[in-house]
């Protein structure tokens, strides 16, 4: 597929997901790409009314592994349960502190880091309608970007930030938040200066010891947390001004966005260079996401576009514009159950921006006056003498001319 800035969708891409967007405006936003009427329509699950200008969503995940109830957070320090099943749809809870960088459910507690660099922990069951419960703090120093949840073991969650001190720890919540892995930075460089440190996003790759980091210093690093503090493989950049913003990891490959728009994939075994490039960008990539099987790659860009590549073939299937700077994203598989509720909702409809476009340029069609119309068809055509005879007159005298040239040129 060829770049483009409409919203397209690639004919081979039949799977029917839902995609689910965070914006800068504080929107949230859902998109079916299966809808065959309007695989771009949008609709609003938060309502615009009471946003404000800290109500960009800074965090988006999933609350269980049905994937039914999607846990918000947002740059002020409230954090939203939606719920995608039947029931109460929408559940507020207030945290001491913004932004919310990471947001992740272990049973009945929801665990949020904080940009300050604390977890908090609270247990929801305990909480009542106007009861406001402290929540359990683990300190893990002054800054903090992301918060990660290991997907086979729930109750281990990994964060990091900017500088030395900030770099990637994990943390056991069983063990009332016990640092169980603290990373050390890679040798001096050359000069015998310390290489600078800013994991701007984590992701676990096999089970709960195995992680990487991305860096907004431009490089890539792959951590055994059984075998040794220092990174065990890792990819630094040479390029100047390669900024690492967000990854998402599975099995033996790791997908990272830049600020740059480059989208790239590495595989853990070669970690040189990278195995894949995915174009199509031309604005920061804020966050990634993978679907269960590892195949459809979803990004949301600072573009204002959505898309989704085949992570095997870097083919892009879809595009659409959602309006608003997109700050992050979920993808799952269609389930009728979440529709029925969404379809009778009343949140306002948008309506696609490249559709709404083509309807205000395309031409109106005018009214045929038949009187008007056989006036022209009755008038002489410009140049007509009216009469044949005269016509034919014409075209001999014409003619005449070339006949004498000729008769000239015969002559001796």
């Amino acid at each position: 597929m060829k770049w483009t800035t409409a919203n397209v969708k690639h004919p081979n891409y039949t799977a029917k997901h839902e995609i689910f967007v965070g914006t800068h405006t504080g929107s949230f936003k859902h998109l079916q790409t299966g809808n065959e009427k309007n695989p771009y329509a949008q609709t609003n699950l938060s309502e615009l009314s009471n946003l404000s200008k800290d109500s960009r969503i800074t965090a988006l995940s999933f609350g269980n592994d049905e994937q039914t109830e999607i846990l918000l957070g947002r740059a002020q320090n409230n954090a939203e349960l939606h719920s995608l099943a039947p029931g109460p749809s929408m559940r507020q809870i207030t945290f001491n502190g913004a932004p919310i960088v990471g947001l992740v459910r272990c049973k009945s507690h929801l665990i949020a880091g904080i940009g300050n660099g604390q977890i908090q922990s609270i247990d929801l069951d305990t909480i009542t309608e106007g009861d406001v419960t402290p929540p359990v703090v683990i300190s893990t120093g002054d800054h903090m970007d992301h918060l990660r949840q290991c997907p086979t073991a729930p109750h281990i969650v990994a964060c990091g930030g900017k500088a030395r001190q900030n770099n990637l720890k994990v943390y056991d919540l069983n063990a009332e938040g016990k640092l169980i892995f603290n990373s050390k930075n890679v040798p001096h460089d050359f000069l015998q200066l310390e290489v600078p440190v800013w994991d701007s996003d984590i992701g676990f790759l096999e089970g709960p010891h195995v992680l990487a980091t991305c860096s907004r210093k431009g490089y890539v690093r792959v951590y055994d947390s059984r075998k040794q503090r220092r990174p065990v493989s890792y990819f630094a950049s040479e390029e100047h001004g390669m900024s690492f913003a967000t990854l998402v990891a599975q099995g033996n490959y790791i997908y990272t966005g830049t600020t740059m728009g480059a989208l790239k994939a590495f595989d853990t075994r070669r970690m040189k260079t990278h195995v894949h490039t995915y174009k199509g960008f031309t604005g920061s990539i804020s966050d990634l996401h993978l679907d269960p099987t590892g195949r459809y790659l979803s990004s949301a860009c600072l573009d204002r576009y959505v898309r989704v590549h085949d992570a095997e073939s870097t083919v892009q299937l879809y595009q659409c514009y959602v309006k608003s700077k997109a700050t992050k994203v979920l993808l799952r598989q269609f389930q009728e159950s979440s529709q029925e509720q969404l379809s009778n909702s009343d949140e306002e409809v948008e309506i696609d921006a490249e559709l709404q476009h083509r309807s205000k340029n395309k031409p109106k069609a005018t009214p045929v006056d038949d009187e008007y119309e056989n006036m022209f068809d009755s008038m002489p055509t410009v140049g007509d003498s009216g009469d044949e005879a005269s016509e034919e007159k014409g075209v001999k005298k014409r003619k005449a001319p070339k006949q004498e040239l000729k008769s000239k040129k015969k002559k001796p």
